[in-house]
């Protein structure tokens, strides 16, 4: 499609509490969207609906990460990427863009960056469209310029210590819901969905709220679970060597005791209960293992899908408002100068948002109480390792007592010596899994039976409007 617009380099403003999104078919063609998306556009929505979504692409934009985008949402997976969009009037405005796929089609939900992040990538971007245009130039196929940029960004997604695109997205997206709370709350602003409701549509309203506060309150656990992630691999590791060490120092205290004869008899028989212990340790351990390994495959993705959950979860709330959910706060609401979307566009728009809530929200949902049944399997798994530490200490402290009555035990010594570093050792990664215990807190208070009952009243709503 031919443009005519040239781009400027003055910025669209719009609120960080602001979250606006659109709908297309299978192809791009824009189907839907809100009120923020059509006046931050400046376009109407007449001029969007049926037309190409890069209507609104920025020619600083590299193809690249639009190539990235379609590879995702054709293989049916969410994907966030920073996106430079064009005005109608040639102005531009960025935003972090969320793209998950809905029935017949895509639906994306933006936000507002405000991290770090972004000054990086806008030089990247620029780094990025400059080797196309440089391919291009040199008479290469815009196939051709996209390679080179492929290549280009791989790079330096490695040097900032991302091996994938996955791996970048999966900070991107947390870290710019962080940073955008953090700024709400020194700024005092209040995003548009925190505010009580009444009527039929603020029924709805209060659901969804109900829903994005208990996400939110999992969001705010980000930063635990991340570190639970670290210590669950770190620490599996560092009790599985604990186990084969001390198998290890009871085989050799056997034999050295073995050598000593009736001398060595009662050195001997702790030895081997060193050894049965430290098999039950063992399996303990790989037991706990196990569990962890499940653990560590949910929270690797977690990050992203509850970021992924509570943005489209505050964005569906900020939608119910637009449909006029009249507000109950004692504040007169300014005019709304916008045009209203049309029947069928609102059908559209309730039919994809609810469709996300069900299809994203509550598979999460499950996924985190699977989560916290297995932390509680975890946890008994840390305790009856405690309880097996406890024994083999008590063993090498009887190993020590023995070895002090005999004259040739210096080599007995120095292995009793070693169990006892290595028990110390161990119940230091034991404490680590502290954590556990914070997190479970924090589940105590939660509702389940509520939470069920809101994403009733949103499935209604959904139902209503198809």
């Amino acid at each position: 499609m031919a443009r005519e617009i040239q781009p400027t380099n003055v910025e669209r403003p719009f609120d960080l509490d602001e979250l606006f999104f659109s709908t297309t078919d299978q192809k791009g063609i824009i189907r839907s969207g809100n009120r923020v998306f059509t006046r931050v556009s400046g376009f109407t929505e007449a001029e969007l609906i049926r037309k190409p979504h890069n209507i609104i692409r920025h020619p600083d934009m590299p193809r690249v990460v639009f190539q990235l985008l379609w590879e995702y949402l054709e293989a049916e997976r969410p994907i966030a990427a920073y996106v430079k969009n064009m005005a109608k009037d040639g102005g531009y405005y960025w935003v972090l863009a969320t793209v998950v796929t809905v029935a017949d089609g895509y639906l994306s939900v933006r936000l507002k960056p405000s991290s770090e992040l972004l000054p990086a990538v806008e030089a990247l971007y620029a780094e990025l469209r400059g080797v196309e245009l440089q391919v291009e130039r040199s008479g290469g196929t815009p196939r051709d310029a996209m390679a080179a940029s492929r290549a280009r960004l791989e790079e330096r997604l490695l040097e900032l210590g991302f091996p994938t695109y996955d791996a970048f997205m999966q900070v991107a997206l947390p870290t710019e819901l962080r940073s955008r709370e953090a700024a709400l709350a020194v700024t005092g602003i209040q995003t548009r969905t925190r505010r009580r409701a009444t009527g039929d549509v603020g029924t709805v309203l209060a659901a969804c709220l109900a829903l994005h506060e208990h996400l939110f309150l999992r969001f705010n656990d980000l930063d635990r679970y991340t570190a639970l992630h670290s210590t669950f691999i770190d620490g599996s590791a560092s009790v599985l060597r604990l186990a084969d060490d001390i198998r290890l120092f009871s085989l050799n205290a056997q034999i050295s005791a073995a050598r000593l004869l009736d001398e060595g008899a009662a050195l001997g028989a702790i030895a081997n209960l060193l050894r049965v212990r430290s098999d039950a340790t063992t399996a303990r351990i790989r037991e706990m293992s196990s569990q962890v390994d499940a653990i560590v495959g949910i929270l690797a993705t977690l990050s992203f899908d509850l970021s992924l959950a509570t943005l489209q979860s505050e964005m569906a709330a900020q939608f119910v408002r637009e449909l006029g959910a009249p507000i109950d706060d004692g504040v007169e609401e300014e005019s709304e100068d916008e045009e209203a979307l049309d029947t069928s566009a609102l059908s559209a728009n309730i039919a994809a948002l609810g469709g996300c809530l069900r299809s994203g929200v509550i598979p999460l949902l499950e996924t985190l109480e699977d989560l916290d049944a297995r932390l509680l399997g975890v946890s008994a798994s840390v305790a009856s390792l405690g309880t097996e530490l406890h024994a083999l200490d008590a063993l090498q402290i009887s190993g020590r007592v023995e070895t002090a009555r005999l004259t040739e035990a210096g080599e007995f010594r120095l292995l009793f010596e070693e169990v006892r570093r290595q028990v110390a050792a161990g119940r230091d990664n034991l404490r680590a899994f502290d954590v556990l215990k914070s997190l479970r807190e924090n589940r105590q208070h939660e509702d389940g039976d509520s939470m069920q009952r809101n994403l009733e009243h949103i499935q209604r709503w959904v139902t209503a409007a198809a």
